[in-house]
C-alpha cells in the first residue's frame, strides 16, 4: 500500500511538474520532477524532463547527462533522442547530436525529420556533403517537406551555388503551395525547375480567372508550346510591359545587377570606340526605364531625350536629371508621333520585349537624320534559321540572319555585331549582340 501511496504522489508530482513546464516555470517544474520517487513508474519519464528544464535553466552539463542517462534506460525512445540531439545542437555539441541523430535512424529509418535535424548537425559542423545527403534523403521520404527544401537552399547559398539554391527553393515552393502563394510565383518556379507544361498550366488557369490581366496571358504564351505560330503574339502587349515595369520599378536597377546586366558597359565602351566627347549629338534613349544609359549618352549629347512606357520607371529616370525631356509612350507610338529628328537613337535591352522588329526599326529610320547612327542589343535565338522566338523567360530573341534583313530592309548599314552576353539568367550567360548600324 505504501508502495502505491509513492506511485501516485509521483505521478501526481509528474503531472503538475509537466503543467508548470509547459507554462516556461522550469524552476518550479525541477523541484517537482526532482519529487519523484526513483521506485516509481514515473522515474524514468520525469528524468528525462528534468533534463529538459535544466537545459532551458542553462545548467548544460547537467541536463546532458541526465537525458543520455534516460535515453539509455529508455533503450533509445526515438522522440527522446531526436530531442536530445537537438539539445546537444542548440549546446553546439554538433558531433554528438549527429552521433544521437545517426542512433534514432537506425532505429526509425523512415523519419523525415530525423535526417533534417542531422543534416542541419552536420551542416554546422562543416561537413557540407554530408549534411546535403541527409537532407536529400529526408526529400526522399518526405516530398512535401517543405522544411527540408528550405534548408538544402540555405545549405547551397551558403556554398555560393546559387542556381542550386534557387532550384531547391523553387521546389519546396512547389511542393506544397502556401495560401499566400501567387500564380505569378508559382509559375516562375515551374520555369527555374525547366518544367514548362507545369508552368504554362499555371498561367493558362490564372488566365482564366483574370481574363483582363495581361501578365498570364503573355506568360502562358512564353511557356507554352509554341507550334502553332499564330499562338505567339509578335511584341509584348503595352498592357504587360506597364504592370510589369511599374510593379518592378523600385528594386529594378538591384535586379539587374545581380543578373551582371551588362548592357551600359557595352554602351559605354561602343561609344568610347566611335564616338566623339562633346558631339552635340540630338540623342533618344528609347526605352529609358529608369536612366541607368543616360550618364553615359549624356557627354556625346546636345539634348537628350527619353521614352517608356513604364511611368514608375521614368520617375526614376526624372531623378538623375540628366534628360532635356521624359516621354511616356510606347515607343513605336512616341516616333510616330514625334516630329524630332535625332543623330543617334540607343535601343539598349529593349528589343526583348519585340518579336516582330521590322515596324519599330522603319520608324528608328524615320527618326534619324541621313548618316544618323542607331545602337541596340538583342537576345540570339540559339536556331539561326528561326526569324525569332518568344522565350519561357517572357522575353523574344531574334537570329542574326533577321536582324541583318531587316536593317538592310529598313535603310540601315550594319557598322557592327559583336556577340557577346548581356546578363546571366540561372547562372547561364545569355547569348546576344551589340550592333551599331548607320541609316544610309
Amino acid at each position: 500500500m505504501a508502495q502505491d501511496t509513492s506511485d501516485a504522489q509521483s505521478f501526481e508530482a509528474l503531472e503538475s511538474a509537466l503543467a508548470h513546464h509547459a507554462q516556461g516555470d522550469f524552476a518550479r517544474a525541477v523541484e517537482l520532477y526532482g519529487a519523484i520517487s526513483p521506485h516509481s513508474p514515473s522515474f524514468q519519464e520525469g528524468q528525462y524532463y528534468l533534463g529538459v528544464a535544466l537545459h532551458h535553466l542553462g545548467q548544460h552539463q547537467r541536463a546532458v547527462d541526465l537525458l543520455r542517462a534516460a535515453l539509455a534506460a529508455s533503450g533509445g525512445r526515438v522522440d527522446w533522442a531526436n530531442k536530445v540531439g537537438n539539445i546537444l545542437t542548440a549546446q553546439n555539441r554538433f558531433a554528438e547530436a549527429a552521433d544521437i541523430f545517426e542512433q534514432a535512424i537506425a532505429k526509425a529509418p523512415a523519419q523525415a525529420l530525423l535526417r533534417i535535424n542531422l543534416g542541419a548537425a552536420r551542416e554546422r559542423m562543416g561537413d557540407f556533403a554530408r549534411a546535403e545527403q541527409a537532407y536529400q534523403a529526408a526529400i526522399s521520404l518526405e516530398p512535401e517537406s517543405q522544411e527540408a527544401y528550405r534548408l538544402l537552399s540555405a545549405l547551397y547559398a551558403g556554398q555560393q551555388m546559387e542556381l542550386e539554391s534557387v532550384r531547391a527553393y523553387c521546389a519546396g515552393y512547389i511542393v506544397s503551395p502556401r495560401e499566400t502563394t501567387t500564380p505569378y510565383l508559382l509559375g516562375k518556379a515551374y520555369y527555374v525547375l525547366g518544367r514548362l507544361d507545369d508552368a504554362a498550366e499555371v498561367y493558362r488557369q490564372w488566365r482564366e480567372a483574370e481574363p483582363d490581366n495581361p501578365v498570364p496571358a503573355h506568360l502562358f504564351a512564353a511557356c507554352s508550346s509554341q507550334d502553332d505560330g499564330d499562338a505567339i503574339p509578335d511584341r509584348c502587349s503595352d498592357d504587360y510591359v506597364n504592370v510589369t515595369f511599374d510593379d518592378y520599378a523600385s528594386h529594378f536597377e538591384g535586379k539587374l545587377s545581380s543578373l551582371d546586366y551588362r548592357g551600359p558597359d557595352l554602351l559605354k565602351r561602343l561609344m568610347s570606340a566611335h564616338f566623339q566627347a562633346h558631339a552635340d549629338l540630338h540623342v533618344l534613349d528609347a526605352g529609358c526605364g529608369t536612366g541607368l544609359c543616360a550618364p553615359i549618352l549624356r557627354p556625346y549629347a546636345q539634348s537628350l531625350d527619353g521614352v517608356d512606357l513604364s511611368g514608375a520607371m521614368l520617375e526614376i529616370a526624372h531623378q538623375r536629371s540628366l534628360y532635356e525631356a521624359l516621354h511616356q509612350a510606347e515607343i513605336g507610338a512616341f516616333l510616330g508621333a514625334c516630329h524630332k529628328t535625332f543623330d543617334l537613337i540607343a535601343c539598349m535591352d529593349t528589343l526583348i520585349y519585340f518579336g516582330a522588329i521590322d515596324s519599330i526599326f522603319r520608324q528608328f529610320a524615320a527618326n534619324l537624320a541621313p548618316g544618323g547612327r542607331l545602337i541596340f542589343t538583342s537576345e540570339i535565338c540559339a536556331d539561326n534559321s528561326k526569324v525569332y522566338q518568344l522565350n519561357p523567360s517572357g522575353r523574344y530573341s531574334h537570329s542574326v540572319a533577321y536582324l541583318r534583313h531587316v536593317m538592310e530592309a529598313t535603310g540601315f548599314h550594319c557598322v557592327l555585331l559583336d556577340h557577346e552576353p548581356l546578363r546571366t539568367e540561372l547562372q547561364k550567360p545569355v547569348a546576344g549582340v551589340i550592333v551599331l548600324a548607320q541609316r544610309l
